[in-house]
């Protein structure tokens, strides 16, 4: 079970980071987004 976990992560690590990433900048913009309209 691990290993295959372990190569499947192998095999997809950009793909997983890179969605990692899109994520955490749209749930920043949707914060923003609140603040500011909470602010203005």
């Amino acid at each position: 079970m691990f290993k295959q976990l372990k190569y499947l992560y192998q095999k997809y690590k950009d793909y997983v980071r890179v969605d990692i990433v899109m994520y955490v900048v749209m749930i920043l913009l949707i914060i923003l987004y609140f603040i500011f309209e909470t602010v203005f």
